[in-house]
């Protein structure tokens, strides 16, 4: 009995932690896109984050490039002229976190005040409802899935994660992406360093205009979450 009970945690704590499965319910990762257009959504997480976030704003700009911020909210309250920047750009605002927490150790009270937070201080900065949440890490349990839907969010985590959190290397962040991109991908990226708020994402900020370009000649679209689902 114990054995078992052992498998079983073991298999639900590997199902609430990796990012392509929707066991305990719905998990965005990637999109079946009519007709095989080639499509991609660039999302970046953890943000605001100066003065990384102003620097990617202005290369997606550059290249005329609309993508998802999954902005937590105790960074948004720091820098709301940030997030009001990003919602200027085009850009799309979603949820990552109130606080940056594993959600995996939050009660039912506290995961809903800190969704409840985050929902709230985005949408006041922004005037645009927030619909769509990506929690810290990906990890989701039944719990979070119902947060989450309470506060009538989609949970999306991705299918590409060239893990830049790392520092490799603009350019080896880059081919990361480009070589496991598909139609429909969403890509993981960070344009900030929560909870700490202490590393570089200049390799990140470079990396982004690399994938840019060379998606674009292989006849990539990019767009996003919200217009990736609505294809």
């Amino acid at each position: 009995t114990a054995c078992v009970s052992l498998c079983v945690g073991g298999a639900l704590l590997a199902m609430a932690v990796l990012p392509g499965n929707s066991f305990y319910g719905e998990t965005i990762t990637s999109v079946q896109v009519p007709n095989g257009k080639k499509l991609v959504a660039l999302t970046f997480d953890d943000g605001p984050y100066p003065p990384y976030t102003q620097e990617l704003v202005a290369v997606l700009e550059e290249k005329q490039v609309k993508s998802t911020f999954f902005v937590v909210g105790d960074n948004a309250s720091k820098f709301p002229k940030v997030v009001k920047l990003i919602t200027a750009k085009g850009h799309e605002i979603a949820l990552h976190a109130g606080e940056h927490k594993d959600f995996l150790k939050l009660n039912k009270t506290e995961l809903a005040g800190n969704i409840a937070f985050g929902k709230k201080v985005l949408e006041e900065l922004t005037g645009r409802p927030v619909k769509y949440m990506r929690p810290p890490h990906g990890f989701r349990d039944w719990a979070v899935m119902e947060a989450a839907s309470n506060a009538g969010l989609k949970v999306v985590n991705w299918s590409v994660i060239p893990r830049d959190w790392t520092n490799p290397g603009a350019q080896e962040i880059a081919e990361r992406v480009c070589k496991n991109v598909a139609p429909g991908a969403i890509v993981l990226l960070h344009d900030g360093d929560a909870p700490s708020q202490t590393a570089s994402r200049k390799q990140t900020v470079e990396a982004t205009a690399i994938i840019i370009d060379q998606l674009r000649k292989q006849g990539y679209e990019f767009v996003t979450v919200g217009e990736l689902l609505n294809r």
